[in-house]
């Protein structure tokens, strides 16, 4: 019997005509379709379409994000993999919540897209599906992004590139499987301990600063109704420390106990706030290192805390612990 792979479908390049609109998808005629023009998926899995969204990557918000959670838990019963199609822009945020969520589903949960449509004769899109099918019907207990030649563990990945068909990275994990010839799946596949507090998704805390320092930058104090603050700060979490406007504002956070997570500019390595004295400073005014989080890792993380009903404690707690693999 064929392994069942369920695909859900929330929009992006892949599915768009080639005039650049989304297509208007009913699950049976585009199953009937996409088989049109990927012939082989049927020798592949068996394959189911549930069409939970048709937007743009862009436009996505928290609420739809943890509605896909709740779809795939709730039908991944009848099926071995699930195959996520979503747009590159917010995918490897989408990949980081999800990974924390669906960390415990014990089947893989495989994100693809493309940079091209498939209706396009040179498109990424046939491979990228053909890929990720492929990889869901392998039963490897992974929320990953299937981009290019590689899947990519959810909660360590961002996107890199606006034009290569290699657009996502986890720079500082190996790639879950490499996918040439053959597909190599990596050891450390399926193998983390999941550590996700109980209590987590059922919302998600979006009133977030973020802050890109630049020199001369000005350190404008949050306003009343963000919960939380996250600074890309430089290499490894140097800042303007002799700013009066920065130290300002790290003084306001904790007096108020609302979390800074500082992490870096650089997609390879990580925050360190005992490497150099700004970063001391920083740590001493109560900022909370992310270590080797991505920038949508310590969002998602962030505001999954916060959206839990967790405050400045249960954050610093959140980033001291690797919940689903991301690396620390």
């Amino acid at each position: 019997m064929a392994e069942r792979v369920l695909l859900v479908h929330t929009g992006g390049t892949l599915g768009m005509a080639p005039t650049g609109t989304p297509v208007s998808l009913s699950p049976g005629p585009s199953v009937a379709r996409i088989l049109e023009q990927v012939p082989e998926l049927a020798e592949v899995a068996e394959l189911q379409l549930t069409v939970a969204l048709n937007r743009d990557s862009a436009t996505m918000e928290p609420e739809h994000i943890l509605g896909l959670s709740r779809l795939i838990r709730e039908q991944s019963g009848d099926f071995d993999g699930i195959v996520l199609i979503h747009g590159t822009d917010t995918m490897a945020f989408t990949a980081s919540v999800l990974g924390f969520l669906l960390a415990d589903l014990g089947k893989p949960v495989v994100l693809t897209g493309s940079q091209r449509p498939l209706a396009y004769v040179r498109s990424d899109a046939r491979s990228n599906l053909v890929d990720a099918v492929t990889l869901a019907a392998r039963k490897v207990p992974e929320v990953g992004i299937c981009f290019g030649d590689h899947w990519l563990r959810g909660v360590a990945a961002d996107k890199l590139s606006v034009h290569r068909y290699e657009a996502f990275e986890t720079p500082n994990l190996p790639p879950l499987a490499e996918l040439g010839l053959h597909i190599q799946i990596h050891p450390h596949a399926g193998a983390f301990e999941r550590q996700v507090p109980t209590g987590i998704g059922q919302a998600m805390e979006a009133a977030l600063a973020v802050y890109a320092p630049f020199p001369g930058m000005n350190w404008t104090l949050p306003g009343e109704r963000i919960k939380g603050v996250l600074i890309q700060a430089y290499g490894a979490g140097n800042l303007p420390m002799e700013r009066p406007d920065l130290q300002a504002l790290l003084d306001h956070c904790r007096s108020r106990e609302m979390p800074v997570v500082i992490t870096s500019f650089c997609p390879w390595g990580g925050v360190d706030l005992a490497t150099y004295e700004l970063g001391r400073m920083a740590f001493d005014r109560g900022a909370i290192s992310g270590g080797l989080h991505t920038r949508w890792a310590a969002l998602a993380k962030m505001g999954l805390v916060l959206g839990a009903g967790g405050g400045l404690e249960d954050v610093r707690r959140a980033f001291n612990v690797s919940w689903a693999g991301e690396p620390l």
